[in-house]
């Protein structure tokens, strides 16, 4: 039994249309003739197609004067792009074929030739320089430019819709802290840790995230970026744990350094200091505010460990597939991104690599029309996890 055309996609279609506006109107402010996406995001971000072979070459094309996009994937992905998207010019490549000459055509097709200027995603992770020498010789005379701004920048205000996803994806990363701290004692193995949290996020609906969850204990914690590892945590020993939710694809991350059992003098120190530059970020997280003034006073507030700030406080959280949720704007000095009602975005300061261990914090903040929203339930004092039998 067949799925009815567009049975899952996840927006109406009225909401894609609104957004291809948008992004045709980009693409000219660029001079782009003919763009050529790569980037999975994109896709589904205009068309709802949802592609789960990401590494099967295929690309989206579009014209500022196109009605509609042209979508060139695998035969494996036709289906999906029938029951995911309202595209109806979908053309398909399979095994044994070479999917670059259909890309030529297509190209050729929608007008690209010497003189016009063809827009690729430069930056995505999709796109191979050697996909880019051959239109390069394909198309003598053409001028490239990067694009891959013009989506990135589109997808940072989210709708009501989105954001309604974002809010269900922090709900299911709430579902993994709590289990984390259910089962975080001394004598338990990470890795069976990490068992219940994806246990219990797939029980509750949790699509897979666009980057694993990281979890280091002990001196692991001061690996950052640590995934779960069958070493068995000690009494004492500070948990780093990064957990994500997603629902249709939107991601939400919560990061929280978890003690198993009583905390240490020095990690009470450590926690103290890490929770005060989060709050002082979010106290000025509204409308207006330079996003690289939020890292600047995250920064202050631990700047007695300036040499253990590893990286930006933060980062855009949204639509994404693997290998990383990473978004814009970048909560960075230097960022010329000022905070608008729609952005949802990681703060996450954390002192890491000092002596070791890591300790951080973190929760997705959605900017209102006259503030901002923690959009994660969790407590904002859950640290020290002592099991009941204690």
């Amino acid at each position: 039994m067949e799925l009815a055309d567009r049975a899952e996609m996840r927006f109406p279609e009225e909401e894609y249309q609104r957004r291809l506006v948008l992004f045709r109107e980009a693409l000219s402010a660029e001079g782009v003739d003919v763009y050529m996406g790569s980037m999975p995001e994109h896709m589904n971000y205009l068309t709802g197609f949802d592609p789960t072979g990401l590494y099967f070459y295929q690309q989206l094309f579009l014209t500022p004067g196109s009605a509609s996009p042209v979508l060139l994937t695998h035969k494996c992905e036709q289906e999906l792009a029938r029951v995911t998207s309202w595209l109806e010019d979908v053309r398909i490549w399979t095994h044994g074929q070479d999917p670059v000459e259909t890309t030529v055509a297509i190209l050729t097709e929608l007008g690209l030739t010497p003189g016009t200027t063809l827009g690729l995603e430069m930056e995505s992770w999709y796109l191979k320089p050697a996909t880019v020498k051959r239109l390069e010789a394909a198309f003598p005379g053409v001028r490239i430019v990067d694009v891959t701004g013009v989506g990135q920048e589109q997808r940072m205000r989210k709708s009501p819709l989105e954001i309604a996803y974002m809010r269900q994806a922090a709900g299911f990363a709430d579902i993994g802290m709590a289990t984390a701290a259910e089962h975080l004692r001394p004598g338990v193995r990470e890795i069976d840790i990490h068992a219940e949290i994806q246990h219990a996020l797939a029980a509750a609906g949790s699509e897979y995230p666009a980057l694993p969850t990281i979890m280091g204990s002990g001196p692991r914690s001061g690996l950052f970026h640590a995934l779960p590892s069958d070493r068995v945590v000690e009494d004492g020993d500070p948990v780093m744990f990064e957990i994500t939710g997603s629902r249709a694809r939107y991601n939400s991350n919560i990061v929280r350094t978890l003690v198993a059992g009583a905390a240490s003098d020095e990690l009470k120190t450590l926690w103290d200091v890490v929770t005060g530059a989060f709050w002082a970020g979010f106290e000025i997280s509204k409308p207006g505010t330079p996003v690289g003034e939020i890292d600047r006073v995250t920064r202050e507030a631990r700047k007695d460990y300036a040499d253990f700030i590893p990286a930006r406080a933060g980062f855009g959280m949204e639509l994404a597939y693997p290998p990383v949720w990473l978004g814009r704007p970048d909560i960075l000095e230097g960022d010329e991104h000022v905070l608008e009602p729609g952005m949802v975005f990681s703060l996450e300061p954390s002192v890491a690599m000092y002596r070791g261990i890591t300790v951080i914090f973190g929760f997705n903040i959605l900017v209102t029309e006259d503030g901002a929203e923690i959009l994660h339930q969790t407590s904002p004092d859950l640290f020290e996890v002592v099991p009941a039998t204690a």
